[in-house]
């Protein structure tokens, strides 16, 4: 039987560690933040019996999970901050929307057990910077887009891999999200359900203004601006299934010394919301509806960027998305850029490692390490320039060109 009393040390080490994390972080040490977090967690773990850690992940973290979902369709976030966040029972948050105080009194227990709300006193609730947070559209939509779509694939996990004698996820037609959701793809799931998809792109906006810009670990000065060619295509950056815009559009202001053309790749359905949005209404950037398993368009461009592309798809896949840009490629002066994790080969990051289990139950996917990203570059001919990091647990750049 496990033993139920933590080991002194390990608890003695941990909380030492918090105490020089904590005291670096009060003395306006700007990186001890995230040590002080990454130490209490540690410190938590040292300081639990492995049964309570077992009952945290098989009881908490699931329910947690579904109530916080719940929490968003009943309108508890939006309402908790109505009125100056005063004072709320179950039965004012039921109120919106006519819901069984009963079971709102059950979701927002587990809501304050999150952080997501303070109880005041019995039957009494009130905001706090998470409430806040999540009364916002953007980020109440990361919960949408996460429960939504991944839940019923996380589900069928377990007995798809025992279908497939515990074979790696590699069929981007026939894995897990397919087993589960008898659909051909998420891609296709996401057009069907046009919320969850409104939701996506909300949650990705409002997601990337909390980590580090592509452009603030790429020397963009010496790698694109300097040496571009100001004519026709050859000036072009290209932003490759980029969504409805946001990384060219924060691009153009945080990089105004580039003269050349900005292009936004996507498919109809998405260059039709971007077009709602008025993504190029002012010329700057251009809209072309794109397929990028087809040739590409646009020949010997300066740069040809993908922002999380490249993950949604297994080596094979790849290959096929690579081989359509290094035609297109002028060697020594066009580029890919790559925006994508780049997971460590020990201690991965907690971000990199629920990111990796997202993508093999949604896609038949994965994230990379270093050394798998050379191994599919180098496998279509191109050779790797460099690679870019910030911070742990963000998207690195990695930057790719013809070899010569």
């Amino acid at each position: 039987m496990a033993a139920e009393t933590p080991n002194v040390e390990n608890v003695a080490r941990a909380l030492k560690q918090v105490a020089e994390d904590g005291d670096k972080f009060l003395n306006n040490d700007s990186a001890a933040r995230k040590r002080l977090v990454a130490s209490a967690r540690e410190l938590v773990l040292a300081a639990e019996t492995p049964v309570e850690s077992l009952l945290w992940n098989i009881w908490a973290l699931p329910t947690r999970t579904v109530a916080a979902r719940i929490a968003v369709d009943l309108k508890i976030f939006e309402t908790a901050v109505e009125n100056d966040g005063c004072p709320k029972s179950n039965e004012d948050l039921a109120a919106v929307t006519g819901a069984s105080p009963i079971l709102v009194k059950r979701v927002v227990r587990a809501c304050v057990s999150m952080g997501m709300l303070v109880e005041q006193g019995p039957n009494l609730y009130v905001p706090n910077s998470m409430t806040k947070l999540l009364a916002t559209k953007e980020y109440a939509a990361g919960i949408i887009f996460c429960f939504d779509i991944t839940q019923p694939s996380f589900a069928q996990l377990p007995a798809y891999l025992r279908s497939t004698n515990f074979q790696n996820p590699e069929n981007a037609s026939d894995g897990p999200f397919q087993y589960a959701n008898n659909c051909p793809s998420a891609f296709t799931w996401l057009i069907q359900h046009p919320d969850v998809f409104e939701a996506f792109h909300g949650y990705v906006h409002a997601l990337r203004q909390h980590r580090p810009s592509w452009t603030d670990m790429y020397p963009v000065q010496s790698r694109l601006v300097e040496g571009l060619k100001p004519d026709g295509d050859s000036s072009v950056l290209v932003d490759i299934g980029g969504g409805t815009g946001q990384i060219l559009q924060d691009f153009r202001n945080d990089v105004p010394q580039y003269t050349g053309r900005l292009v936004l790749q996507e498919i109809p359905e998405v260059i039709a919301v971007a077009t709602e949005k008025g993504v190029g209404a002012d010329g700057r950037i251009e809209l072309q509806v794109y397929d990028f398993f087809t040739p590409q368009p646009i020949k010997g461009a300066r740069a040809y960027f993908m922002r999380s592309v490249l993950h949604d798809w297994p080596d094979e896949k790849c290959r096929e998305i690579l081989a359509q840009v290094k035609d297109a490629m002028v060697p020594g002066y066009s580029k890919i850029l790559i925006s994508d994790c780049v997971v460590s080969d020990q201690q991965a990051a907690w971000q990199h490692v629920a990111l990796d289990f997202y993508m093999m139950a949604q896609v038949s996917s994965r994230e990379r390490t270093e050394g798998e990203w050379r191994a599919l570059i180098e496998s279509c001919g191109l050779v790797v320039a460099g690679i870019y990091n910030k911070g742990d647990g963000n998207e690195g750049l990695i930057e790719a060109v013809q070899s010569v």
